[in-house]
């Protein structure tokens, strides 16, 4: 037991967290520290004997910034801040495309005294070819849809996990219809090719009014899908999907 207590006081000790700020009318959140990790190839069987390999998706985490508890409430006392929205941003071919948003909920203002907030760590994305995005019966095929022949052999995460700020220095409308995350992962769909660079933005966000309380910022680290390679599936040539 004491061994337990004396490392959740060193974890307490260790983590980092982002300062908030409040000068006159300048309200930030500065030091701020997101990273981007545990990236992930997922194959997909195929053929008719399930023979060949193509690739599904690609899966990775983002660590969301860190607050202490005063911070928060400070936050939440000088402006309407109650989540963080994010938006999955990506680069093809020297053409950008937001792939869309999605929202995390943080902490109530109307907790039980000595009751300690909640604040997610992290989110889970998981970014599919088009073949295998719009249900499970899709995701089981022998054929892929769209005669789905791909499969990515080179992917990185690229640049150093450096700090930064976040403003809370305008109100603006964003009435896109954004995804709450949840426990699984956050879908979208990457299209009939996944490469290019993928890029995550974040912004102060109020889940009620539908606005962004600062401009979005992009965090250094982000996913380089590079290489993919075209499989040969001998078994589902001339294959429609509905006829498997």
């Amino acid at each position: 037991m004491k061994a337990f207590f004396l490392t959740f006081l060193i974890t307490l000790s260790c983590t980092k967290y982002a300062q908030f700020s409040s000068e006159g009318v300048s309200t930030s959140l500065k030091n701020v520290e997101m990273s981007v990790s545990d990236l992930n190839e997922i194959s997909w069987a195929v053929g008719k004997w399930k023979d060949s390999k193509v690739t599904q998706s690609f899966t990775f985490i983002v660590s969301l910034p860190k607050l202490s508890h005063d911070d928060f409430e400070k936050i939440q006392n000088q402006t309407n801040m109650n989540a963080w929205i994010l938006r999955l941003i990506v680069n093809q071919n020297n053409k950008t495309q937001d792939l869309g948003p999605l929202y995390v909920p943080l902490g109530s203002k109307k907790v039980l005294r000595g009751q300690a907030y909640s604040f997610p760590s992290s989110v889970a994305l998981k970014i599919y070819y088009s073949a295998a995005f719009p249900s499970e019966r899709f995701r089981f095929s022998n054929c892929p849809a769209f005669d789905h022949r791909k499969r990515i052999t080179k992917l990185n995460i690229k640049n150093d996990n450096s700090t930064f700020d976040l403003s809370f220095d305008q109100t603006i409308n964003y009435p896109e219809k954004a995804q709450l995350v949840e426990f699984a992962p956050t879908a979208f769909n990457g299209g009939e090719t996944l490469t290019g660079e993928y890029f995550v933005e974040i912004a102060p966000y109020n889940v009620e009014k539908k606005t962004i309380l600062g401009a979005f910022k992009r965090i250094p680290q982000y996913i380089d899908i590079s290489e993919e390679e075209l499989i040969n599936v001998p078994s589902c040539d001339g294959v429609h999907p509905e006829n498997q």
